[in-house]
C-alpha cells in the first residue's frame, strides 16, 4: 500500500505521518509538503530514516508536477491535509488560500481520478 500525505510537515499531518510509518511498516508513506509557514521537517526527524518514508517537496497546486508524481508513485491513497490554515493570512491575501485549498484540491482530485 502506498499512501501519499499532503501536508505531512504541518501539525496534524505530521502527526498522521508519525502514527502511519510506525504502525504500518509495510505501508510506503509519501510526505508532500511545500513547506511554507506552517510546515516543519525537524518535527519529522524521528521518521526519515525509516524504510518505509519518503520526503517531496512540492506544491499540490502545480498540476504538471502533481500528474508527474502520481504517475511515478501510483498511489492507493492519498490524505490530504496540505491547506492553509492561518484566517488572518486569508484576509490579507485570499488569493493563496484558493490556490492552495480550493485549486490544490481539484488537482489531486483530479490525479486520482485519473490513476482510477
Amino acid at each position: 500500500m502506498k499512501i501519499l500525505v499532503t501536508g505531512g510537515a504541518g501539525f496534524i499531518g505530521g502527526n498522521f505521518v508519525h502514527h502511519m510509518v510506525n504502525k504500518y511498516p509495510d505501508y510506503q508513506i509519501v510526505n508532500l509538503d511545500l513547506l511554507t509557514y506552517a510546515g516543519n521537517l525537524e518535527t519529522l526527524k524521528p521518521v526519515e530514516d525509516k524504510p518505509n518514508y519518503k520526503f517531496v517537496k512540492g506544491d499540490i497546486a502545480d498540476e504538471p508536477f502533481i500528474m508527474d508524481l502520481f504517475e511515478k508513485e501510483k498511489f492507493d491513497i492519498v490524505v490530504n491535509f496540505a491547506a492553509e490554515s492561518h484566517v488572518d493570512r486569508s484576509i490579507t491575501d485570499p488569493g493563496i488560500f484558493v490556490q492552495t485549498n480550493v485549486m490544490g484540491t481539484r488537482v489531486l482530485l483530479d490525479a486520482a481520478r485519473n490513476m482510477a
